[in-house]
């Protein structure tokens, strides 16, 4: 008897265990199936930390680089401290120059005073820990904020940057010289703030980017950005954006148009803020991927599907432009 009653609850538990694994699928498949994402859609952006250039690491040694990031890491934690590769106080004054452009925030608030004898370099914020931290946290939620807003899911590197050259064209505002960081918290600057500021949104999703110098009707220093984009280098002048914003005539174009628009000397430009001379010509911009743009005016960004409907201002017909990956 007491067999014939346990083989009934053993049968009796295994059917309620079928029942619930078919109840549980039946009940919970619309919650636990993964939807795609579509392009388009806002996705959350985190922060990276260390961001750099292939520029500078044509431009400097290896060594640079590690020291550089270095330094980043320590600000982000706002540690006061952290190891160089050299004891030799000139670093200083390059760290200082590269963050301007890829660490905007210890640019303006992480003071290098001294490199010990062992290579160890310490920072002064000008405030305390916690201080700085809720700077640093401030900065971090304004960079998230730009990037969810203009940079979405399934855009291509080329539209990631046009829907950050697009933002510049309606928030920045041209003023004194300020600095990267005011660019991106207060949202004005000059020619070498917004660009370097839109460098380090680039670098943030992942687009190579770098301020590129000359002169304006050769006689005015300018600074705009030259990017990577598909393996190939274009020019793209935000600051011009914010007094042509119905036009995206400068974005994308090659060195030839650089030096044609506006009078420049076509080379050599210079790279960096150590106005580095491409002689071998490895950043040369000679692809016109984007040259129909040069003729637009009153443009409106449907990134969604890839396109840029823009009239044209010299004849006044509506076009598109399809942006290929």
């Amino acid at each position: 008897m007491v067999r014939g009653y346990m083989r009934r609850l053993l049968c009796l538990l295994c059917a309620m265990a079928v029942l619930a694994a078919v109840f549980s699928t039946g009940c919970n498949s619309s919650v636990v199936e993964t939807k795609a994402t579509n392009k388009g859609d806002t996705i959350h952006h985190e922060l990276k930390t260390f961001v750099y250039s292939d520029f500078y690491r044509e431009i400097y040694d290896e060594s640079t680089e590690e020291t550089f990031r270095a330094y980043c890491e320590a600000v982000s934690k706002g540690k006061t401290e952290f190891v160089c590769t050299s004891n030799d106080f000139r670093i200083t004054s390059r760290l200082k120059m590269l963050a301007s452009e890829y660490m905007p925030v210890a640019y303006t608030y992480a003071q290098i005073t001294t490199i010990d004898a062992d290579n160890v370099a310490h920072i002064d914020y000008g405030m305390s820990t916690d201080e700085f931290l809720k700077k640093y946290e401030e900065f971090e939620e304004k960079v998230i904020r730009i990037l969810d807003e203009t940079c979405k899911a399934g855009y291509s590197d080329a539209e990631n940057a046009i829907a950050v050259y697009d933002y510049f064209a309606r928030n920045i505002t041209y003023t004194n010289y300020t600095s990267s960081y005011i660019v991106i918290m207060e949202e004005n600057g000059v020619c070498q703030d917004i660009a370097s500021a839109y460098d380090y949104l680039l670098g943030q999703v992942g687009i190579d980017a770098c301020v590129c110098n000359s002169m304006l009707n050769r006689q005015y220093p300018h600074t705009w950005s030259i990017i990577r984009l598909d393996g190939k280098y274009y020019h793209a002048d935000p600051t011009f954006a914010l007094s042509n914003p119905g036009t995206l005539r400068y974005f994308g174009f090659t060195d030839e148009r650089r030096s044609s628009m506006d009078d420049y000397e076509e080379f050599p430009f210079t790279y960096g803020f150590e106005l580095y001379e491409d002689q071998e010509e490895k950043f040369k911009s000679q692809d016109d991927r984007f040259i129909d743009l040069s003729d637009s005016t009153d443009y409106e960004l449907d990134l969604d599907n890839s396109q840029i409907k823009y009239v044209s201002a010299e004849t006044g017909d509506n076009k598109v432009f399809t942006v290929m990956d």
